[in-house]
């Protein structure tokens, strides 16, 4: 009974602390007493106590290839087979990770791959005029903010942020595998170019656990099993994963059947470190307090934010997939003894979980012109303050209720959605400050005339809301559009 009290109380602390990259208004109070230990901290990723970063499986270094090339998935010969293929890749995607399954309206990902039969050098790119192509010939560039709509619910619960020729389309998933008391809704969200060769994609927070040990007196009482959902604490097991590892869990997720091969990862500055130092620490002190009296010792928090890219061959064309994603966890151990010389009981978990997730797959002559594309993509497509709330509201409703020993999710579906609904009312905004990609990109935050918030890359001097409300991005005055307002940072 402890444990499945204790197991959902660190459930909630984690919901709290999804607000890991997201929300994390304290990090800058607490720089100058983790300066020192940030020096002496393990790069890539911030560690406090003694949390066992081994359990994760190591990442892929340069040059290695993941992932395993299907049987029978030979390069296709025609522009039909590439059409299938980009089908059951996309059927791969939600059945694997999210159980999206038919109908789920996000059937072009991971996007149209040209054929070799297509008789082109190059991906098919002329038919219809890109944003690139608007972009090179004005200086300025369009994105529209598009609003992704629960059908469950009906409520707002997201934007997709991306150039306005894109089309944005996404959804939340109430009872797929992953989804969790912590997490009981998921929004999955794609972006698509006109030409339909490359595609945006954001993943919203997800949680996870791994029991590393559950024993009494010697003898294991419960084994950690990945993908199988832990009915006490209403959690799937998941292996824990550091954020390289995790970004290269994703990629195979999202081009099953595929051999990437792991290409860079982009160094982080001292800063990051420093935050992610802080950030650890700060979800290792409330942790603890949370713990605080339980006979459950906290032995320490990671936390760890990383932008890797992947080469991959798609029907005789190059491709480069980047993957960005955040990842904290903390782990917690109990060691009891029985009285009367009946015996011990002794348990480790690691409660993890992924705040945000983000990938682009586009053409790798493609790669240099989209990256802006995407930073602006990741900077401010995200949830709604009101669906970070609510998720909050519903895990401490159901908690309170008692809700456990459930086979999945899927058994309180309707409780979910109902609490859901009650808690997020009819509004949606993005007034968000502060978010885990503001440790990786240079960026200014402006405010718009509806009071939502948008952050733009350093590199853009000048910024315009236009009359329809979509945002305008120039390095050169001279390209104001016509009826549109200037911003300035906030």
């Amino acid at each position: 009974m402890k444990r499945k009290k204790c197991s959902a109380l660190l459930k909630g602390s984690l919901v709290l602390a999804a607000v890991l990259f997201m929300e994390s208004s304290g990090v800058s109070g607490l720089g100058q007493q983790l300066a020192k230990a940030a020096e002496e901290a393990n790069k890539e990723y911030g560690k406090y106590g003694t949390f066992d970063v081994s359990n994760s499986a190591e990442a892929a270094k340069e040059g290695d290839v993941i992932g395993e090339k299907e049987v029978g998935n030979e390069e296709e010969s025609s522009e039909e087979n590439a059409e299938d293929h980009a089908e059951e890749s996309s059927a791969s995607v939600g059945d694997k990770f999210s159980q999206l399954g038919e109908g789920n309206g996000l059937s072009g990902a991971p996007g149209k791959i040209p054929s070799i039969a297509d008789g082109q050098n190059g991906t098919a790119t002329e038919e219809t005029p890109s944003q690139s192509d608007f972009s090179a010939a004005t200086g300025v560039q369009e994105y529209k903010a598009t609003d992704i709509t629960d059908s469950a619910t009906s409520l707002k619960v997201a934007r997709g942020y991306a150039p306005a020729d894109y089309t944005v389309d996404g959804q939340a998933i109430w009872n797929g595998t992953w989804q969790s008391l912590g997490a009981p809704a998921q929004v999955y969200l794609t972006a698509m170019s006109p030409d339909e060769n490359t595609v945006l994609g954001y993943y919203s927070l997800a949680c996870y656990e791994q029991i590393v040990e559950y024993s009494q007196n010697g003898y294991s009482l419960m084994e950690h099993q990945d993908g199988v959902f832990d009915s006490q604490t209403m959690t799937p097991m998941l292996t824990f994963m550091t954020a390289d590892t995790y970004c290269d869990y994703l990629a195979q997720t999202i081009l099953p059947g595929q051999q990437l091969e792991f290409c860079s990862q982009e160094e982080i500055t001292q800063e990051t470190q420093n935050r992610m130092d802080a950030k650890a620490n700060e979800l290792y002190q409330q942790t603890s307090q949370l713990f605080q009296g339980s006979g459950y010792n906290v032995d320490g928090a990671y936390a760890g934010v990383v932008q890797r890219e992947y080469q991959v061959t798609l029907n005789g064309y190059p491709f480069k997939l980047v993957m960005i994603a955040a990842v904290d966890g903390t782990q917690i151990s109990f060691n009891g003894e029985f009285a009367y010389n009946m015996g011990s009981v002794n348990q480790t978990l690691i409660a993890w979980e992924s705040p945000c997730s983000y990938f682009m797959l586009t053409p790798e002559s493609e790669f240099e012109a989209n990256q802006d594309v995407f930073t602006q993509f990741v900077l401010n497509t995200i949830v709604s303050d009101q669906f970070t709330q609510a998720l909050m509201n519903v895990r401490n409703q159901l908690t309170q209720m008692g809700i456990q020993n459930y086979s999945s999710m899927n058994d309180i579906t309707s409780a979910c959605q109902s609490s859901m609904s009650s808690s997020m009312g009819t509004e949606d905004t993005y007034t968000t400050t502060d978010q885990f990609s503001d440790y990786i990109f240079d960026q200014n935050d402006y405010t718009l005339s509806n009071g939502d918030h948008v952050k733009v890359p350093t590199s853009y001097d000048y910024v315009y809301e236009g009359t329809d409300g979509n945002v305008y991005v120039s390095d050169s005055s001279f390209d104001q559009p016509g009826g549109s307002t200037q911003l300035y940072p906030n």
